[in-house]
């Protein structure tokens, strides 16, 4: 009788480790030469030329996740990231071991153009959804679709030492879609019920041979629209590190945070160089924060609503120096 009752509890245990819900989480870090990106900050292009981004934003859709020895989940979602919100709540699945990420940078085209399948005015879309109106555009029209990547700053064109060039490249086409795979995942168990996996979107290759100081302003599918759009793949834009798990910005003995009613409260140990703490929802607002210096504290957002939120920590410079996620 103990050897069944043994048993049963065994195929519980692991019917329950099978089918257990987590939530998903896809952080992709922008990073210029493996440094974080920063918008309105000076850099130095392939060609030597100063430049600096004042947007940088793309799609990304079709998302498939290898796990659990072969399983294929499919995420029917379209998502838009942001140099300041680029985490994605991927949602809540029987997932416990990714292995592959597969995903499209831009629109597809069932979704793309008044052609796609399931095409709709943008008017109708909500307007917190990522195919929406957004600021900068990334819509070209009905009949040409979605810009799959904007980018977009000022550079130096003649070596004064002053970034008077303005450059746009808005990057559409029904057939400059790129696919991405990146194999042998390594996630991060951040709580029993949440998996983050955390990406690099290398700035810095995306925009490899394009001449930022003399392209003036292209919104086109064709030439260096393409070139850019192409560069995902061919340059290897987007990659993970083999350390990627041991990448936890703040552990929980650091920062944690109780929920109440209507609000949260952060509570902050030993972090250097503290400057300003952000709470971030899924849209990229910031709805509360706090400027403190102090390496040991706590606050109170105002009144919010049951949600996921970002909170990340920054130092003077507006480097992240933390973040963590909460389910409010």
């Amino acid at each position: 009788m103990k050897s069944i009752i043994a048993h049963l509890i065994l195929l519980v245990i692991s019917t329950y480790t099978i089918y257990a819900q987590k939530n998903i989480f896809l952080e992709i870090a922008p990073v210029f030469q493996n440094a974080n990106l920063q918008i309105n900050v000076n850099y130095t292009g392939w060609d030597g030329k100063t430049f600096k981004l004042d947007h940088f934003d793309y799609y990304l859709s079709e998302l498939q996740i290898t796990h659990d020895g072969g399983q294929i989940t499919v995420i029917d979602s379209v998502f838009i990231v942001e140099p300041q919100n680029h985490t994605l709540l991927v949602g809540n699945y029987p997932i416990n071991q990714i292995e592959k990420l597969n995903f499209m940078i831009g629109v597809p085209k069932p979704l793309n153009t008044q052609n796609g399948a399931d095409a709709i005015d943008i008017s109708l879309y909500p307007e917190n959804h990522p195919q929406s109106f957004q600021t900068p555009s990334m819509y070209w029209g009905w009949q040409v679709g979605y810009m799959h990547m904007i980018i977009g700053g000022y550079a130096d064109d003649n070596g004064d030492g002053n970034l008077e060039a303005y450059f746009e490249l808005h990057n559409l086409g029904n057939n400059n879609q790129q696919l991405v795979e990146i194999m042998n995942i390594v996630q991060t168990n951040s709580a029993p019920d949440q998996i983050d996996v955390y990406l690099n979107c290398h700035v810095d290759r995306w925009i490899n041979n394009i001449p930022l100081s003399t392209v003036g302003i292209l919104h086109d599918q064709v030439g260096v629209n393409v070139t850019i759009l192409n560069n995902v793949v061919t340059e290897s834009v987007f990659t993970q590190l083999s350390t990627a798990q041991l990448f936890s910005d703040i552990t929980e003995t650091k920062a944690y945070f109780v929920n109440h009613t209507d609000q949260i409260e952060f509570i902050w140990h030993s972090i250097s160089n503290l400057d300003k703490i952000l709470v971030i929802d899924m849209n990229g607002k910031i709805i509360s924060s706090i400027n403190t210096q102090e390496s040991s504290g706590s606050f109170m957002t105002s009144s919010i609503p049951s949600a996921v939120y970002t909170v990340s920590m920054l130092d003077n410079l507006e480097n992240v120096i933390g973040h963590f996620r909460v389910i409010h």
